[in-house]
């Protein structure tokens, strides 16, 4: 069995300062610096899509910080040959079934499909009440050979814990 090297292990409130610190932390891990250049970009661009992933769909506005009964949480751990991102956050149970629809679309689509849906939907014109397309969920479906695994896990009756994984190739 291969050891497991952290890379990143990060716990708490997820906002633009921590995205740019959590960036550059990556950036200057020795890990990534041995990596090669194309795993290095597919590891880089999955978690920037991971991270704003978390800050999107983060449901904290409804729970003060030190209140809040799980915090957003992400990881990028070195499994052998293969890189994990583990992002996860507090989300509103009334975005679970889009976010869920998201997640399945792309993980039910080839290569080709998912780089039509891509320029399908970065051509469409956004709605009035438009949440997002998911281009986010199809750029890091596109990076990686594996589906993208989630759960939702309840918390309470507005707010569930979501968790996804993304495996990367080295």
């Amino acid at each position: 069995m291969s050891e497991m090297v952290s890379m990143i292990s990060y716990r708490g409130p997820i906002t633009i300062d921590t995205i740019e610190d959590l960036l550059n932390q990556l950036r200057l891990d020795e890990e990534f610096q041995r990596m090669a250049k194309p795993a290095r970009k597919r590891l880089y661009s999955t978690f920037v899509e991971t991270l704003d992933n978390i800050k999107k769909y983060a449901a904290s506005a409804s729970f003060p910080q030190r209140k809040a009964p799980r915090v957003p949480v992400v990881t990028v751990e070195k499994h052998g040959f293969e890189y994990l991102i583990t992002g996860g956050n507090l989300v509103l149970n009334e975005d679970i079934g889009e976010l869920r629809f998201k997640l399945e679309r792309v993980n039910q689509l080839d290569k080709e499909s998912l780089k039509s849906l891509y320029e399908e939907i970065i051509n469409r014109e956004p709605g009035l009440y438009d949440t997002g397309a998911g281009l986010g969920l199809i750029t890091i479906a596109l990076k990686t050979q594996h589906e993208i695994r989630y759960r939702f896990e309840p918390v309470d009756q507005d707010h569930s814990y979501f968790q996804m994984q993304v495996i990367i190739n080295g």
